[in-house]
């Protein structure tokens, strides 16, 4: 069976103007949220003005600050006070006391002589002079330009015989300073060996 229908019919006049009024609802829509939902050229959104009332002003955008741009304080590194002036021999009972008043003077925290093979030759003083002697005594055999954190070893000659001298401190020791402390060293082993 053939449906046929006709211009003059009323269903089809119906279903012609409801497609056309679907149709205009669509575009009115679709106008709408483009018109109230866009951002516009100059950086302000139309939409955003709903929650305002009338006497408060326009929100303005926060400027973005670099961390850079915060100032910080400068970091200082440690300087090393100046070394005191202190006799090492006169008036010293030992080898270690020499050491200590050494220690005083370039303002050290512990100063330990150890033999090449890691053994304790003298030292400030500490609880820490032997572990101090097997510990940078190895490692400055196996590699002497290996840094060492919180300790400075470096080497001396005497009488033949090769020295490690660890120095602890938390300060940086400059090359002024190690070349000090190994002359004054070389006095003392001079005056107690």
């Amino acid at each position: 069976m053939a449906f046929v229908f006709s211009m003059s019919d009323p269903l089809i006049i119906y279903g012609i103007i409801g497609g056309i009024g679907v149709v205009l609802a669509l575009v009115a829509a679709l106008y709408l949220k483009r018109k109230l939902g866009a951002v516009s050229q100059d950086g302000k959104n139309p939409g955003s003005k709903a929650g305002r009332l009338a006497y408060q002003p326009e929100a303005r955008p926060v400027p973005i600050v670099s961390q850079s741009a915060i100032p910080r304080p400068a970091k200082k590194t440690p300087s090393r006070p100046l070394p005191k002036e202190v006799s090492l021999t006169d008036g010293r009972k030992d080898i270690s006391e020499s050491l200590k008043a050494l220690a005083e003077k370039y303002s050290l925290d512990q100063f330990t002589i150890a033999t090449s093979d890691g053994l304790v030759f003298a030292s400030s003083g500490g609880d820490d002079a032997q572990n101090d002697a097997a510990l940078y005594g190895e490692i400055y055999i196996n590699d002497p330009l290996s840094e060492t954190p919180g300790a400075v070893l470096t080497s001396i000659s005497h009488k033949g015989s090769d020295l490690i001298l660890i120095i602890r401190t938390t300060m940086p020791v400059s090359e002024v300073i190690s070349n000090g402390i190994e002359n004054d060293t070389k006095d003392i082993l001079n005056w107690w060996i």
